[in-house]
């Protein structure tokens, strides 16, 4: 059996293995009232008589970059969006049925929409759907697909294209050392798209990226054996905040899924199942990894990628049996994170989403605002419940972005954080645990470490205050939170004492333990920009501390976000939901009552998320910020959450409960030539005697499309793993592309529904012609560093995105190597730097030395090989809630085995005009050129491969030799 990872062959057969455990499926609401078909709203053919400006439509990001000129007119631009805006009528029906959601007198109370039945209410109509693809044909684009909900197409073309229909250029950038493109001037559009369209996206490549801020000493976050100084891991949360007693009632997520969103690859082969191994029960088995379509080929992205091993760590380890599926974006830059949480939310692909990006609310248009909260309607109506961090900026979400283009003032004004703005999002601040609560040694509070490091030792909930500590080394570094000046104030946020006046949504809702030394958490990562200076290489690479055996420690709302995730997943298996939807009325509900809130929630009462005087860019030390008071204040929400009382105290499901049904793809593999089988299973398995009770079809559908009638269950089952498998072959897609495969089960009058999701690449994407590659020998002395130019030649037309990655193919020599590839200079973006370190060089890290070295490893391959393989599927900046603890780098380095040489290194290079992502700039001592090498020199013969980013077919590579002397 040989697995396939990246090319599907020509025939596909899907084993479906249902399982039933105890869940809970209410009647859709589309079998209700509300019904109703969208109306024509494009009246006449688009024309272009007359044209209107998309206002707000030209990234504030260019405003103080340097103007670098026009893109090249033949530059491909893939994965264009249009999305589309409800009519009036639409929007007030639409508000309707979300509010009768949530009313547990409704009748409608948890009904919850699908996709399809959503498109059909509250979608656009067939015909506007196909005027505008109409029209876009016309101007040479190629249509790639139609969303699931019909308001948004999704198309590519060229740069000259984008011109001629949307009437502005596309231009090279300059900005903080990288090239980047994006529109020159705001968008127009024929005024007949207009009273439809709310916004095209993905015509600029400003990818956001983590707000990460580092401390300057390491600090562990478990009960050490040595130090008996407490640390933070998931089993110490559900101590925190009384999820034990929803353990021990059975209640682990089993059978709930749980979305994370990113905007990197991530190592669950060594860093997140190193931690589940220590820190939380469970494996990564329940882990699967969707790529976003048409956002390119896999990649890491340094800060990134350890974002979404955290965010891994501890979703998964809080909802430790749960389905947890990390959807992310690929190496197209022109993709970003809420890309990955607009796709979950289009194909529904778990009832919890958990993000940890924001950006400040300032730098988003009304028009961005607008089209997203759009988006968040639609997921509260089929019942998603979506969780964000509310920032680490304290009460001034924009001080971290310097070079948007705001002014000083702006950037230190009273700001929020998007997309936790939207009132149909659930906004997690942040808390820290009160000072004397948590020293070394036992106490009320902790356990002592006997004989071994503890990887539980609270031992009851700690008393909490607002988490805030900023400081010289890494600015602010406090819990979100403040007033929208966009979102209007939602009617169920009111009633709460301590609620202030106002028109305006206020955040965060909650807030969780966020600190980073108060006392932190604990964590594992495969991303060197996360780990230390003291000489240390990788975090949990020496038992649960790193290489030099400090345990790296990291906080923010990147912590607190993935924990509530988790916790409300957990919530879903106990009140046996589908589904929680907008959670927020029912939060506000609990909290407006005296004695549920005294149950529910810890009000934090002590504390501030003001800046500090000692905090470099603080306008008004200890002025602009909210203080913690009884009941609701803008520095900690509601307060922190007693989950096994508010467990309690929600209201019933609505109807019968059924027993669930769950669809796993574990692998994919080729059966026979030319054929693929997809397995597709549940955990834990069911016995034969259940299984053969399973009533009911599948149906399987490609790209929304049923492929096929509705698939009976065999009259003689056949049992893998306990399951019941149905084989369903069908041809490979003609359409060069990203497509998803979709196999739903729609339940009986005993069963609940399930669905499963898998996401593969066929043919060539959108990049055409070829390049070649080309790299000079070198000579490095054992112990030190060198470095050469690398460059991607284009050819035939070329102008897409190059990957880099280096594997050693022979070697006579066994010293230690690693590399990283800078990013390409602003002068040549057809060129790069490969520097290569050998020996000691990997290990230490010498004021002004390159740390970001990637080291060659045999195991880079099979990274994932025991989770779950999914293949699948602008511009602003964007904070990942995190705060890492050690004085971190934002450059790569990794340790290698000196057996099999083998890379995955990416780093994203710009031909014909299209730029790649900044990188760190890097030394070169210790190297030379082509040399003749010395007597007893060793030799490693390299091989530098470079792979367009969107479409694999596309590669070249060369060797060249290292000598080591």
């Amino acid at each position: 059996m040989k697995h396939l990872r990246r090319v599907l062959l020509p025939l596909l057969t899907v084993a479906l293995l249902v399982s039933s455990l105890p869940s809970f499926s209410q009647t859709p609401a589309s079998q209700t009232t509300f019904s109703q078909t969208p109306e024509p709203r494009i009246k006449g053919p688009i024309t272009e008589a007359s044209r209107v400006v998309l206002s707000n439509s030209r990234t504030p990001r260019v405003h103080t970059a340097d103007d670098l000129g026009a893109l090249s007119s033949e530059t491909p631009i893939p994965g264009i969006t249009l999305v589309f805006k409800r009519s009036a009528t639409q929007e007030a029906t639409l508000q309707e049925l979300l509010s009768a959601q949530q009313n547990p007198a409704s009748p409608l109370y948890h009904q919850w929409l699908t996709p399809e039945t959503f498109a059909t209410r509250f979608g656009v109509a067939d015909q506007d759907i196909a005027a505008t693809q109409s029209w876009l044909v016309s101007r040479g684009f190629h249509i790639d697909s139609v969303s699931r909900s019909r308001d948004r197409i999704t198309f590519s073309g060229t740069a000259a294209q984008v011109q001629a229909a949307f009437g502005t250029e596309l231009h090279n950038y300059r900005t903080e050392g990288e090239l980047h493109f994006a529109p020159a001037a705001d968008l127009t559009l024929p005024a007949e798209l207009t009273p439809v369209t709310a916004a095209v996206l993905h015509l600029s490549d400003f990818r956001p990226k983590p707000n990460l801020k580092v401390q300057t000493h390491p600090h562990p976050d478990y009960t050490t054996l040595a130090t008996q100084t407490h640390y933070l891991g998931p089993q110490d949360i559900a101590t925190m905040y009384d999820l034990n007693t929803l353990y021990s009632s059975g209640f682990t997520g089993s059978g709930q899924g749980l979305a994370v969103v990113g905007q990197s690859d991530a190592d669950t082969t060594s860093a997140v199942s190193f931690f589940k191994g220590n820190l939380s029960p469970g494996s990564i088995g329940n882990i699967s990894f969707v790529l976003v379509p048409g956002s390119g080929v896999e990649a890491i992205s340094p800060g990134d990628e350890g974002e979404s091993e955290i965010d891994l760590e501890y979703s998964s380890g809080i909802a430790t049996e749960a389905n947890i599926f990390f959807v992310h974006v690929g190496a197209n830059q022109n993709y970003d994170v809420f890309d990955a949480l607009a796709f979950t939310i289009d194909q529904n692909i778990a009832p919890v989403i958990s993000i940890s990006y924001g950006v400040c609310e300032s730098l988003m248009s009304a028009t961005d605002l607008d089209q997203g909260n759009a988006l968040f309607e639609r997921a509260a109506a089929q019942g998603q419940t979506i969780v964000a961090a509310a920032g680490d900026s304290g009460s001034t979400a924009c001080v971290d972005f310097t070079s948007s283009g705001l002014s000083l003032t702006q950037q230190q004004a009273l700001s929020v954080s998007y997309p936790a703005d939207s009132p149909y999002v659930t906004a997690i601040g942040g808390t820290q645990m009160a000072t004397g609560t948590f020293a070394p040694g036992s106490s009320q509070y902790w356990s002592a470490a006997t004989n071994e490091n503890l990887s539980s030792s609270l031992l009851s909930y700690v008393p909490e205050v607002v988490w805030n500590e900023g400081s010289s080394s890494f600015g602010i570094a406090a819990g979100g939170g403040g007033a929208s000046t966009h979102f209007s104030r939602p009617t169920w946020q009111s009633a709460v004492p301590g609620i202030p006046s106002g028109a305006y949504r206020l955040l965060p809702d909650v807030a969780l333990q966020s600190s980073i030394a108060s006392p932190g958490f604990l964590f594992c990562s495969g991303d060197p920009s996360l780990t230390n200076s003291q000489g240390e290489t990788a975090s949990c690479a020496n038992g649960l501390g790193g290489s030099n055996t400090n345990f790296p420690v990291a906080g923010g709302t990147s912590f607190a976000t993935p924990i509530f995730a988790g916790l409300i997943a957990i919530l879903n298996q106990a009140q046996q939901e589908t589904g929680q939807g907008n959670i927020n009325p029912i939060l506000y509900g609990l909290a407006s009552n005296p004695a549920s809130y005294a149950a529910v929630f810890h009000d934090i009462v002590s504390g501030t998320n003001a800046c500090a005087s000692t905090t470099p860019s603080c306008a008004a030390p200890g002025e602009s910020g909210y203080a913690a008071t009884p009941g609701y204040d803008e520095a900690t929400g509601l307060g922190s959450v007693d989950f096994g009382q508010l467990a309690k105290a929600l209201p019933p499901s609505p109807t019968t409960k059924l027993v669930p049904t769950t669809i796993r793809i574990n692998s994919v593999y080729t059966d026979n030539p030319g054929d693929i089988a997809v397995q597709i299973s549940v955990e834990p398995a069911i016995s034969a005697v259940n299984a053969a009770a399973l009533t009911g079809s599948i149906s399987v559908s490609l790209d929304g499309t049923v492929l096929n009638p509705l698939l009976a269950f065999p009259s003689t089952p056949y049992y893998n793993d306990g399951g019941q498998l149905i084989t369903f072959p069908f041809p490979q897609p003609s359409t060069p592309g990203s497509h998803l495969l979709t196999v739903a089960y729609p339940g009986d009058a005993t069963l609940s529904p399930s669905i499963a999701t898998y996401a593969f690449q066929v043919g060539n994407l959108t990049a055409t012609g070829s390049f070649t590659v080309a790299a000079a020998n070198i000579t490095v002395a054992n112990g030190s560093q060198g470095s050469i130019p690398i460059s991607a030649t284009p050819a035939g037309g070329y102008s897409g995105r190059v990957a880099w990655s280096l594997a050693a193919a022979t070697s006579t020599g066994t010293s230690e190597v690693c590399y990283f590839i800078s990013a390409s200079t602003t002068n040549n973006p057809n060129a790069a730097t490969l520097n290569i370190g050998v020996g000691s060089a990997c290990t230490r890290v010498v004021s002004g030395e390159p740390t970001s070295f990637r080291t060659l490893t045999s195991h880079a391959s099979s990274r994932r090989e025991t989770s779950s393989k999914w293949r699948s599927t602008p511009g602003i900046v964007i904070y990942a809630g995190l705060l890492v603890g050690g004085s971190f780098f934002t450059r790569r380095r990794r340790r290698l085995s000196p057996s099999l040489w083998l890379a995955v290194a990416f780093i994203t290079i710009a031909s014909l005009g299209l730029s790649g992502c900044g990188g760190s700039g890097g030394g070169s001592s210790g190297g030379t050129g082509n040399t003749t090498p010395p007597p007893n020199a060793s030799t490693y013969t390299l091989t530098l491969t470079g792979t367009d980013s969107v479409n694999t077919a596309i590669k070249a590579s060369t060797n060249f030799t290292l000598t080591v002397n």
